[in-house]
């Protein structure tokens, strides 16, 4: 040993938490009595520096891990790997125009190692099993970044400023204390390579090196690796910093105007990777506004967007509360961990350019998120603006209608108004020509003025006629009046029915019935010997031939939700008599739709289209289409699916149902019926079904309690949004909804 490996008195070392958040230590528990413990050491030509003085230092990584050996007690039982924390006190300058540390080859570096030991290691684990441990040794060398099994040596001063090669220095590790060892004077053995700068400027081809400390276990001649840290790359240079220009004042120059300063570069402000402009991580408060470039004469190709898509993107963003994890968080400078926004990894299957990659994150633990997302708000914003232009568009759609049906109100009521006059006058004029009658019965009848003319004498004679002529013309004017309104309004509901034939036209494979000339016909599929309709089955992404929840595997449990006491009865009605269909077989009987209500066409809103387009399973994707209606227990705007699953499906099986649609629909799940619950050991829980009580837009996903039950039903409402939920008048259905009952069983 050397004068300048001398062991040093033992002093007080605090094992709190916050001692091990270096991502590069391995935590164990020492010193469990009063958190203090005695440490033998190395000290160098000074006095090491606390791992809490705070300037730039190496970073560190683990060394091939994948090679560590596990160190054993007495009693052969593993011990954890031991803390171990490197610092390089001195001899490295951080070169911002390099991006790396800067070591000269003449200049001393120094390194101190901590290490805690959790218990009393006596083995270590080898090829040949566990063997004796002779003592424990800190190696330092030095490898090429390009080519890291070329080893560079380390050498050290002497007192007499000789240099020899450095070897590895033996330690003593108690158990569960922690060993402080310092190794001063090093020197690398050789430079590396291209290190002249061209043009002022870092050469392009430089070379790099690395520096590895490590701790080995020695067993005779041989040495194991227990733990070791690799530093980030570093440069060594023969010359003199000072021969080399200012790194660190050369990128901020005053500007043209005064008091600006301009850096030509990127800026970080708590960050010393930006990759921006500018990169703040924490808070930033802006007193004025953000200004962006918005001129057209510095654009081209410019395109009005399609106002409809970005409703119909911005009405399928999720919007959530979350809370930043608390290491992410203190990395990036957030005080406020809790926010309410967007997740990136669902904008980005909306709107993809509103999502950019910046790269990998660190956080304070030590954790690395790869391909950190980031979202573009400003483009959110536009989408935002696109979406309200549209709404704006609905509403004035929706009062120019409004205005339209007043108007025809309100010459209805004037119609209405002239018609009952016309009644009162007509009515009169009988009173008077009654009257007339009976004074020409009791008067005698006297005989007409010669002086009077002819003409006066027919006008006076056929004067009621004309009365009465006057009143068949007014009549048969609000009779055409009223034929043309009837016209009118025929018009528009056959327009609105077209529509309804189209629309019905796209659910044709949905809806489609098949029924025979006469009621109660059964019609038997003659296509495949197999069971009809077919079962739904998972040996497409899972093969078994084991029968899961029969008979003999169901327990007779039966639970039973409803989120609306005004739904229907009929959802928990199960066909059950002697008509119900057998495992390979359907029966298909002719039952007509009724409409039991239907609104006046005046106050009936606009019809928008609440059937379901698409269905199908999305783990096999095997479509649900119209050879699974249950006709006994179906009408227009309420169908009933009677589905079979197969008996091979184990009962842990995910099961999950997707309903497409052609309108913006809100799919409300009002009640569903659990029977026969499988017995098995089950190893997973029911989370998968506790969601939320609907969904909207236009694919509709619902994961399904399905295969651990022997039965289960499941009644979907789908709507317009805030027009009908699952407490409505169950009257309004096919005008306001449309309902779905889904009845799953087990086909064994």
């Amino acid at each position: 040993e050397t004068n300048k490996r001398k062991r040093s008195n033992t002093f007080d070392v605090n094992t709190e938490d916050s001692q091990w958040r270096d991502p590069v230590w391995t935590r164990t528990s020492f010193c469990p009595e009063r958190n203090t413990c005695d440490i033998p050491g190395y000290d160098g030509d000074v006095h090491a520096a606390s791992p809490a003085m705070a300037y730039q230092l190496l970073k560190w990584e683990l060394y091939q891990p994948d090679q560590w050996c596990s160190l054993y007690n007495s009693s052969y039982q593993t011990l954890p790997p031991p803390g171990y924390h490197v610092d390089t006190d001195k001899g490295f300058s951080y070169s911002t125009a390099d991006e790396a540390f800067v070591c000269q080859k003449k200049n001393h570096f120094q390194v101190t190692i901590n290490i805690g030991m959790a218990g009393d290691p006596k083995y270590v684990k080898t090829p040949a099993g566990p063997v004796p441990v002779d003592g424990f040794q800190v190696k330092v060398f030095g490898i090429k970044l390009e080519a890291q099994t070329h080893h560079i040596t380390i050498e050290q001063s002497q007192s007499d400023r000789s240099k020899k090669s450095f070897l590895p220095v033996q330690v003593n590790l108690p158990g569960n204390k922690i060993t402080k060892i310092t190794l001063g004077r090093l020197h690398f053995g050789e430079t590396t390579a291209n290190n002249m700068r061209k043009k002022g400027k870092p050469n392009p081809d430089q070379r790099y090196f690395l520096m590895v400390v490590g701790l080995y276990a020695t067993v005779k001649e041989k040495s194991y690796l227990l733990v070791g840290n690799v530093s980030e790359r570093i440069i060594v240079r023969a010359s003199n910093p000072g021969q080399f220009e200012n790194d660190s004042d050369v990128s901020w120059l005053k500007g043209q105007t005064p008091d600006s300063v301009v850096c030509q570069g990127l800026v970080g402000i708590n960050t010393d990777a930006p990759d921006e402009a500018l990169v703040v991580c924490g808070n930033a408060k802006i007193m004025g506004t953000v200004m962006h470039p918005s001129d057209c004469r510095a654009k081209e190709n410019v395109k009005e967007v399609n106002s409809t898509e970005q409703l119909k993107r911005i009405a399928q963003m999720r919007i959530v509360e979350y809370d930043y994890k608390p290491e992410f968080a203190s990395k990036m400078g957030i005080d406020q961990v809790h926010e309410t926004g967007i997740i990136a990894q669902e904008v980005k299957e909306l709107i993809p350019t509103a999502v950019r990659e910046v790269g990998d994150v660190t956080c304070s633990d030590g954790q690395k998120i790869r391909n950190f997302l980031m979202v573009d708000k400003e483009q959110i914003f536009m989408e935002n603006v696109g979406a309200v232009k549209e709404l704006c568009k609905l509403t004035d759609n929706l009062e120019t209608r409004i205005e339209e049906l007043e108007v025809w109100n309100a010459r209805l009521a004037k119609l209405k108004n002239l018609g009952s006059m016309r009644l009162k006058n007509n009515s009169a004029n009988k009173r008077g020509v009654n009257k007339g009658t009976k004074s020409q019965t009791s008067v005698p009848s006297q005989k007409p003025s010669p002086a009077k003319t002819s003409k006066e004498y027919v006008r006076e004679k056929y004067r009621h006629c004309l009365q009465h002529r006057i009143f068949q013309a007014t009549i048969i004017l609000l009779v055409v009046t009223m034929a043309f309104c009837a016209i009118c309004i025929t018009t528009l509901y056959m327009l609105t029915l077209r529509e309804d034939i189209d629309f019905g036209s796209s659910n044709e494979s949905m809806h489609d019935v098949h029924t025979t000339t006469q009621i109660g016909t059964t019609v038997t599929p003659t296509s495949s010997p197999g069971p009809w309709p077919p079962d739904v089955d998972f040996s497409s992404v899972f093969y078994s031939d084991e029968v899961y929840c029969c008979a003999l595997t169901t327990s007779n449990s039966h639970v039973s939700v409803r989120t609306s006491s005004t739904v229907e009865s009929g959802f928990h009605k199960t066909p059950t008599n002697a008509k119900q269909s057998l495992p390979g077989e359907t029966h298909y009987s002719y039952n007509s739709y009724h409409d039991t209500f239907i609104l006046p066409w005046p106050l009936a809103p606009r019809w928008t289209n609440t059937t379901i387009r698409s269905m199908l399973i999305s783990q096999n994707q095997q479509v649900i289409d119209h050879h699974y209606i249950d006709q006994e227990n179906s009408r227009k705007g309420n169908y009933s699916y009677r589905i079979p699953i197969s008996k091979h499906i184990p009962i842990n099986m995910p099961f999950t149902l997707q309903m497409n649609t052609t309108e913006l629909l809100v799919a409300h799940l009002c009640a569903y019926e659990l029977r026969d619950e499988c017995t098995a050991v089950m190893d997973y829980n029911d989370s998968e079904f506790q969601r939320g009580p609907n969904t909207q837009g236009y694919v509709h996903e619902w994961p399904l309690s399905v295969a651990r039950h022997f039965r289960s039903s499941y009644h979907f409402r789908l709507s317009v949004a805030g027009q009908a939920h699952c407490s409505t008048d169950p009257n309004y259905v096919g005008i306001l909804f449309t309902d779905y009952h889904f009845h799953f069983y087990r086909r064994c």
